[in-house]
């Protein structure tokens, strides 16, 4: 891995400044065997050198050995792994008392004041050999065993933090290890501790009902601090009395730490770990009987997103304790797998496409794509479609309330490919379902024909432009609305209007344009051909809905008027681009504790 190639760079520049209490005597290492050019040390070769040196340098004087012989620390210590994967157990279990003594002492004498090499050099010490850390499991699994005692938590704070911070950036360190590394470095709570069984809770949330804390996850990867600041200040504006709580990295909290502190922000050291702008998406949250707050983890990852699964643990670990004593929160892990991009919540029912349970339907069936192949008959049809409905009877034990499709579902092959245009796009991001005070709901469902229309006349491109940093944009983006992926969209839109005013419901249009994402300046394009700027990714609290600005001033104001007619007032933020770009609007962007009743 290129993780491993890095750190082993920094361990072969090993800089070691002067200490006032290394030992004045000149200590030296034992012959040490030269490291390969390619691969490992050999165990036959590690072995005797790691006997001879455990007997010979203890580990209160190993730094002065280091500082005496600066240019042999990264073969010792790489030498000293290998001899981790001894098969002599009783040298495996030394060479691991001798490892964790070393970054002990070590960590003790770098000062209060320590630089990056400080820092960097700490990490070598803790996986020994940076390189084979990166690249081979079955060491990477021995040194996590250890890693854990690595760090005392009498060393001062900011120390402790920034070594976790710095091997959660720079190492392949899992979840697990790096909340047992802070835990034992008195750096945070442990979320084991509050896992409950999964049969303790049920959804009950309508989706609109008043938010006492809204969630988000910003780090400096999506969004840089200027933007964060513009958003999180217009939320408090628009909500003074809301709880705020922010998962967030290092850069963020040290740009904005007086700003968060004037927001009443509460913020949630996330310790570098790599997660999305998304905390909608890999949890739902949920009362238990007792009023306690419940994090409800997706069982099914989604590709590339891996590590939000551990999003909801890291919100447990630094929950500040006004928050923690107040939800006394825990934690579980769905019964059956879900998208909450794709599921929208009224008080009645749980609504999705059938899109929605593409991932348990396809379970189920015990296949590993969408049968597309078996959709020229009937016969396949249906045997897809009945997974889909024995997905969608799963949610509803979860929600504790029937399942309706936004669409009938498809009998024919001609039906099955007019709803093959919303798949890969996010429900919530094309469809809003409006609560209404009779217990009826109303429906904006996304329109790109009438995006198009009104974007035509617009005259704000080029604050479109600046807003997601596009080149010319006008002219692409209306042609954009032909392309295969807008047509193929709008057809599905169109039967789910046509579906749902045919079941009874009150449907609106709201406007929706597909953007390419070849207009982005910036190299970092998406994967994605293109990104929705729309309107529907909205969350909800009593009549308002809140929702990101779209860089359309006059097309905001249209959705406005339409959520008016509706009985709801649209308050827009400013927008975190790069969640729009990558296909997340506000919606994805947050997740609510809502008021208990």
């Amino acid at each position: 891995m290129g993780i491993g190639r890095s750190l082993a760079i920094l361990a072969a520049v090993f800089v070691l400044s002067a200490a006032s209490d290394l030992p004045p005597v000149r200590v030296v290492f034992p012959r040490v065997p030269p490291v390969p050019s390619d691969g490992w040390p050999r165990s036959e070769v590690a072995e005797p050198f790691a006997r001879e040196l455990i007997d010979e340098v203890p580990p209160i004087v190993f730094d002065a050995a280091a500082y005496s012989n600066p240019e042999l620390v990264p073969a010792v210590l790489r030498n000293l792994g290998a001899a981790l994967l001894s098969h002599d157990a009783q040298l495996q279990t030394a060479v691991k008392h001798y490892a964790t003594a070393l970054v002990r002492e070590h960590a003790a004498r770098i000062p209060r004041e320590f630089s990056e090499d400080d820092l960097h050099m700490l990490v070598v010490y803790q996986v020994l050999d940076p390189l084979r850390y990166g690249e081979d499991n079955t060491y990477r699994h021995l040194v996590d065993t250890i890693l854990p005692s690595s760090l005392s938590a009498s060393l001062p704070e900011p120390l402790r933090r920034a070594d976790i911070n710095e091997l959660n950036r720079v190492a392949p360190i899992n979840f697990d290890t790096a909340e047992a590394l802070a835990i034992s470095a008195g750096l945070v709570r442990s979320s084991g501790s509050r896992f409950v069984g999964r049969s303790a809770v049920t959804i009950k949330t309508g989706g609109n009902e008043p938010i006492e804390a809204s969630i988000y996850s910003i780090n400096s990867r999506f969004v840089k601090p200027d933007e964060a600041k513009r958003f999180l200040t217009a939320v408090r504006a628009a909500a003074p009395q809301r709880r705020i709580v922010v998962i967030g990295d290092e850069t963020i909290q040290n740009a904005l730490q007086k700003d968060l502190a004037a927001l009443h922000v509460n913020f949630v050291d996330n310790l570098n770990r790599p997660l999305t702008p998304w905390p909608r998406d890999p949890f739902s949250i949920a009362r238990a009987a007792d009023g306690r707050v419940v994090f409800i983890n997706r069982p099914n990852q989604q590709r590339n997103r891996e590590e939000d699964a551990s999003m909801v643990r890291v919100l447990l670990n630094g929950l500040p304790k006004t928050l923690d004593d107040r939800w006394k929160p825990r934690w579980t892990t769905g019964a059956t797998s879900f998208h909450n991009g794709q599921i929208l919540l009224t008080p009645k029912a749980v609504w999705i496409s059938m899109h929605s349970v593409e991932f348990r339907a396809l379970e189920l069936l015990g296949i590993d794509h969408v049968p597309v192949e078996r959709f020229g008959s009937p016969q396949g049809i249906a045997r897809y479609t009945g997974a889909v409905q024995r997905a969608a009877s799963e949610l509803s034990k979860l929600y504790n309330r029937p399942v309706r499709f936004v669409h009938e579902l498809p009998h024919t092959p001609q039906q099955i490919e007019v709803l093959g245009g919303g798949a890969g796009f996010d429900l919530d991001s094309i469809v809003t379902l409006l609560p209404q005070s009779d217990g009826s709901v109303d429906a904006l469902v996304g329109d790109v024909s009438l995006g198009a229309r009104l974007a035509a006349s617009a005259n704000e491109w080029q604050d479109l432009e600046k807003t997601y940093s596009l080149a010319a944009a006008r002219n692409a983006v209306l042609n954009f609305q032909s392309d295969a992926s807008s047509i193929g969209l709008q057809h599905f839109l169109d039967q789910c209007a046509n579906d749902l005013a045919a079941n009874g419901i009150k449907v609106r249009r709201l406007p929706l344009l597909m953007a390419p994402t070849s207009l982005l300046i910036d190299e970092n394009r998406p994967e994605t051909p293109y990104f929705l700027v729309g309107w529907n990714n909205v969350v909800l609290e009593g009549n308002r809905a809140e929702g990101f600005a779209s860089g359309l001033p006059a097309m905001d104001s249209a959705a406005r008027s339409i959520f008016k007619s509706a009985g709801y007032d649209l308050t827009l933020f400013p927008v975190l681009p790069r969640s729009v770009v990558l296909n997340g609007a506000y919606r994805c962007a947050s997740n609510e504790v809502r008021r208990s009743k």
